[in-house]
């Protein structure tokens, strides 16, 4: 395994990016494979949410840290190549991240991300531990797409659900044919009556998501939801939107 930090340093300065002194990343191949070809609204939007703000694992993570893992992932990482992430973690073991595609006999093909962390001890090991216990994600890769296992169709009933819980559907499954319809289904969701505002915040959300994967301009969504949670600030049961919405704004960072 090798340790590249000067060759990544550089690699990130051109792409925008800088290398913390808290990461570590390592290879055992220098050779840019540009393997994974999903859009980067997905990985953005998994990967940062699964492996930084889950089980509270590095949620003081900058835009400029997730940004050079994210790069480094696209850029090193396939069948035939892993990607160990090292993150200093004062106080306890660091943790670590291996990424890796897998290839199934039916051609199937998953990113995996395997960590050191414990579900059931809430602690970080010395290293990694692929079990039962250990915090592992991992997700079908799909051309542009990249779709966490619980969000495939076949997990999906979609004729029982309400129009906002389609379009979220739509949007994260493997399907591309049905992308069209998240617009659609969030007009036709908000022109209902009585509607409270979590209902509202949450079909919006979606909505800012779906222009993020669409590339849209984004500002004017953006103000929509924050005169919502300020009209509403009292509210307390808006904390978990106000998080969603909160770790939305980092993934558009995470794009710029």
């Amino acid at each position: 395994m090798k340790t590249f930090t000067f060759l990544l340093l550089i690699l990130f300065l051109n792409t925008g990016y800088a290398q913390s002194e808290k990461i570590t990343i390592k290879t055992d191949h220098l050779e840019e494979a540009n393997y994974l070809k999903m859009d980067d609204f997905y990985l953005t939007h998994y990967l940062y949410i699964d492996l930084f703000l889950r089980e509270n694992l590095f949620p003081a993570a900058t835009p400029e840290e997730v940004s050079s893992i994210l790069t480094a992932l696209k850029t090193y990482v396939s069948i035939d190549n892993n990607l160990d992430i090292e993150i200093e973690k004062p106080g306890e073991n660091n943790y670590l991240i291996r990424f890796a595609i897998l290839k199934k006999e039916d051609g199937t093909e998953l990113l995996v991300a395997f960590t050191n962390w414990t579900a059931r001890d809430k602690k970080f090991e010395k290293e990694i531990k692929i079990s039962n216990d250990s915090y592992t994600r991992w997700y079908f890769l799909n051309g542009d797409k990249m779709t966490y296992r619980k969000d495939m169709s076949s997990e999906n009933d979609y004729l029982s659900m309400n129009k906002s819980d389609l379009a979220n559907a739509f949007l994260f499954d493997e399907l591309a044919d049905n992308d069209s319809e998240v617009r659609s289904s969030i007009e036709e969701y908000l022109k209902q009556d009585g509607l409270s505002v979590a209902d509202q915040i949450m079909a919006n959300l979606i909505l800012l998501k779906y222009q993020i994967f669409q590339k849209e301009d984004l500002d004017t969504q953006i103000e929509y939801l924050e005169n919502l949670f300020e009209k509403n600030k009292s509210n307390s049961n808006l904390r978990g939107l106000q998080a969603a919405f909160t770790a939305t704004k980092f993934q558009i960072k995470l794009g710029k």
